[in-house]
């Protein structure tokens, strides 16, 4: 049997990968924070207020709306899930995978924080810059 935080988890990457970044962000608490390490266009801290605008536009426009989640697995307790994932994006005719983990940490059921930890860190700044 699924954590309950699994499920939440793989309807909000359902919800991103259709597009619907408005469910994405109902599912969250109101104090969600999500972080994006490196130097990046992406890097940054951001708020359910700012994360469509200064976070997934950018990222859709960088990956020229190409940009695909593949989940590997959801690892979940009752205080935090890490979501094992690859990246695909096609970039100047080149496919490209990013792997990484997905840090989320929860309250009363709901996520809270969001960690973006990149397996290569510097792949990932060049491919977001």
């Amino acid at each position: 049997m699924k954590h309950a935080h699994a499920l939440v988890l793989e309807k909000i990457y359902a919800d991103f990968a259709k597009g619907d970044i408005d469910s994405v962000l109902a599912a969250c608490d109101d104090k969600m924070t999500f972080q994006v390490p490196g130097k990046s266009k992406l890097a940054g801290k951001f708020t359910k207020e700012n994360f469509a605008r200064d976070f997934v536009q950018p990222l859709l426009e960088l990956s020229g709306n190409t940009l695909q989640v593949e989940l590997h697995d959801i690892l979940a307790s009752d205080r935090h899930a890490v979501v094992l994932a690859s990246d695909h994006i096609l970039r100047k005719g080149e496919k490209i995978q990013l792997r990484t983990a997905h840090v989320w940490r929860f309250e009363n059921g709901k996520p809270v924080a969001w960690y973006e930890y990149p397996r290569d860190l510097y792949q990932f700044d060049a491919i977001w810059s």
